[in-house]
């Protein structure tokens, strides 16, 4: 290990720009905004997983398993910024590596970009993902630092689907989905290299919580990922079910960028 240090010691892993004030809020918590804003990160999945539990329940089980994964990522970052030990940091990075490939696991039979014509081979496609994810994880164990590349080499591919997808489902409700994600995305990205690249500047002005505010931008991106999709699979499958389902949001009514969009389910009988 590169560190020389254990990876459940205390400080083994990648310190943030906040860690300059490590332990000064609490003495139990290294980064006490950076562990305490992966709260909506743990939150939000699981209020998702809540209005679509029905669905889940009947229809398709495999929608739990992103938000299931994400509500993993959240405790791993929080344990991760609590401690800055390695090992949470590897949790951390490695939940998101395979929320990543669980979710194309789970939702590419209703992803237009998949040819009908390889349908058949459904399984196989399902089963390379799987074992690709798990040759990456097993390789990060032994350097930590091909984590960053792995999650990279997903951002352009990753950005090309959600565009694809939101464009072309044929669904006015998230047709402007992609849009808000790219803008919170993009802002959230922005947060992260700043906080690591230019922390002098954040500590000089008393601020060094960029990276606190990235993950409150990154989870809501990744919560309104999970709704598109969500809406889409309850769609792509409405002969496989009774639902009818609507795109609400809370608090504002009309969805603007800052608002929270979630998916109402009623029974078509209704």
């Amino acid at each position: 290990m590169s560190t020389g240090k254990g990876w459940l010691e205390y400080e083994s892993g990648h310190a943030w720009c906040e860690s300059a004030y490590k332990y000064q809020i609490h003495y139990l918590v290294a980064e006490f905004a950076n562990t305490v804003t992966n709260l909506p990160i743990i939150i939000l999945p699981l209020i998702n997983a809540m209005m679509m539990r029905a669905y889940i329940r009947k229809v398709n089980f495999g929608v739990i398993w992103p938000n299931v994964l994400l509500v993993l990522n959240g405790l791993a970052s929080t344990y991760y910024h609590a401690t800055l030990n390695l090992f949470g940091q590897l949790v951390d990075e490695l939940a998101i590596l395979w929320i990543i490939n669980v979710f194309l696991v789970v939702y590419v039979p209703v992803m237009k970009w998949y040819p009908e014509k390889f349908n058949s081979k459904m399984p196989v496609f399902r089963w390379m993902v799987v074992i690709f994810a798990t040759i990456i994880s097993g390789m990060c164990f032994f350097e930590p630092n091909l984590n960053a590349l792995a999650l990279m080499t997903y951002t352009i591919p990753g950005t090309l689907v959600i565009n694809y997808e939101g464009k072309n489902a044929g669904l006015p409700e998230i047709a402007n989905f992609p849009r808000r994600v790219f803008v919170l995305w993009g802002a959230a990205i922005t947060f992260w290299f700043s906080d690591r690249l230019m922390c002098d500047v954040w500590l000089w002005i008393s601020f060094p919580y960029l990276h606190a505010i990235f993950h409150l931008l990154s989870s809501v991106a990744a919560y309104n990922v999970f709704i598109m999709f969500n809406y889409i699979d309850i769609s792509k499958r409405s002969n496989e079910h009774k639902f009818t389902a609507a795109v609400k949001y809370f608090p504002a009514k009309h969805g603007p960028i800052w608002s929270l969009p979630y998916i109402t389910l009623r029974n078509k009988a209704e």
